[in-house]
């Protein structure tokens, strides 16, 4: 983390202060969308096990991924009002009231994220959850009882408004899951509590039989559990799979996947095989998904958990929707729909989560490694700001994550950088001789956030409000301004 103090601009160093000045933010940022699952319901049958903690042990606590926002679909981050932990105990809490002789369990959150499939004629809400429940033992270590993997999908009109219930379902389907136990597993695997606290073991561990095998088993999956367990069904006729290449920038090197079955006779004729009723097969040497009535193949991710592919191409609203414009300008109205309908026309890369089954493709361009999967943004820029308030002559002090406090004067602004994406950036105030008084949250790492400080008249402890990225900038551009204005002007 970097803490920087409010600075005082020379003129001789107004020329480099408006360059950055021109870095920050624009006023077409669109805030941090934010919901919580108040209005949402569990049906969840009464068990042994109540759940009295949530651990958030994602690796990213920045946000739940992004949405779709406004007439543009412009892409926004998404999260919590409140912190996970405490939005998911809360929801748990309100629709599993704790019964007497249920025994207590921990709810580990590895994964629990949302995202919105946009397609041209259709558009889907997901949600994903990768976690496990563990038992506190008299000994104080900890039993793992259930490792899960929920995944869930929903179309409509506007998926935004489905994304509280998609996160309520996935939870759902795993407590009906621990509902369903009626006790530990004999062959449970045991934690310490540092390895339990940390996120070791349990789902984070999990590995499945197809990841152990030294090559996987010819045949077909017809469920995602199939291909775990690397169990997969007698197709009944011999078949082939053969690697089509294609060259052109399309395809990016990447291979046409067809499999056929092989002739036998006049019943049993050379014919390809249909991707309706599978998951997925194998050759017994590569593996391939069915995925949207084609055959890709997949290899295995480097985080040991996932297997990645290069599917169909995305599809992009901003960009087919400036096709269809320019088709539509000029005169082939007819061509709109078929030219407009994807962004690149690429092949794009996809990835697999095995604890879920989630399907998702890796986008969002500019933001990616150089195997075109996403990378984050390294750090968060936060911007604490403080209005000419009444109580405008009361010295503030503002202090970050126990760095040492920094004065904020009336119509100053701070600029702090944010690097851990699994810790909160925790901000202390105090007014005059006051009390000092702590607020944390998790900033936005696709955005800067911008909080405005303001100091009541009545000696009452400061205040800190998040605004809006547009109105936030315009208030730090209207102080940066100020501060590096040349003296021989006034």
């Amino acid at each position: 983390m970097y803490f920087f103090p409010f600075v005082r601009i020379s003129a001789c160093a107004g020329l480099l202060a408006a360059l950055w000045l021109a870095a920050l933010p624009g006023r077409a940022q669109a805030p941090v969308y934010r919901f919580d699952l108040r209005a949402e319901k569990l049906d969840v049958p009464a068990s042994a096990w109540q759940v009295t903690h949530v651990l958030d042990l994602r690796t990213d606590r920045s946000q739940l991924g992004s949405i779709h926002r406004g007439l543009g679909n412009q892409l926004v981050p998404a999260t919590f009002a409140q912190p996970l932990a405490a939005e998911v105990q809360q929801l748990i809490t309100t629709q599993l009231p704790a019964r007497a002789g249920a025994r207590p369990v921990i709810l580990r959150v590895f994964a629990l994220s949302i995202g919105e499939d946009l397609r041209p004629t259709s558009e889907h809400g997901e949600a994903e959850l990768v976690a496990d429940f563990l038992e506190l033992l008299p000994d104080s270590t900890f039993r793992v009882l259930l490792p899960v993997g929920e995944t869930t999908r929903r179309g409509g009109l506007d998926v935004t408004k489905f994304h509280p219930t998609n996160i309520a379902l996935v939870l759902q389907q795993a407590l009906r899951r621990l509902a369903a136990l009626p006790t530990a597993p004999p062959t449970a695997e045991t934690l310490s509590r540092a390895d339990a606290l940390a996120g070791r073991g349990g789902a984070a561990a999990l590995r499945f039989a197809v990841q152990a095998a030294a090559a996987p088993k010819r045949g077909f999956y017809r469920s995602l559990q199939e291909f775990r367990d690397n169990a997969p069904t007698d197709p009944g006729q011999p078949f082939l799979v053969t690697h089509v290449p294609h060259a052109g920038k399309r395809w990016a090197g990447s291979d046409e996947i067809q499999a056929s079955y092989l002739y036998l006779d006049a019943t049993h004729p050379a014919r390809p095989v249909p991707t309706g009723d599978l998951w997925g097969l194998s050759d017994g040497q590569e593996l391939f998904i069915a995925y949207r009535n084609r055959f890709y193949q997949l290899l295995a991710a480097p985080d040991g958990r996932s297997y990645t592919f290069v599917g169909p191409p995305v599809f992009n609203p901003q960009v087919a929707a400036g096709r269809a414009a320019a088709t539509i300008g000029g005169g082939l109205i007819g061509g709109a729909l078929a030219g407009a309908a994807y962004g690149p026309d690429l092949m794009a890369p996809y990835e697999l989560h095995l604890a879920s089954g989630r399907v998702l493709p890796v986008q969002d361009a500019g933001q990616t490694d150089a195997d075109g999967f996403a990378k984050a943004a390294a750090t968060a820029q936060v911007y604490v700001y403080r209005t000419a308030d009444a109580a405008r002559r009361t010295t503030l002090t503002l202090r970050a994550n126990g760095q040492p406090a920094r004065d904020l004067p009336a119509r100053y602004f701070m600029p702090i950088t944010w690097e851990n994406r699994r810790t909160e950036l925790q901000l202390c105030m105090q007014a005059g001789t006051g009390p000092e008084t702590c607020q944390s949250f998790m900033p936005s790492f696709d955005q800067p956030t911008y909080l405005e400080c303001t100091v009541p008249a009545d000696g009452g402890a400061p205040v800190l409000r998040p605004v809006s990225a547009k109105d936030g900038a315009a208030a730090v551009r209207r102080m940066q301004s100020v501060l590096t204005a040349d003296p021989s002007d006034k």
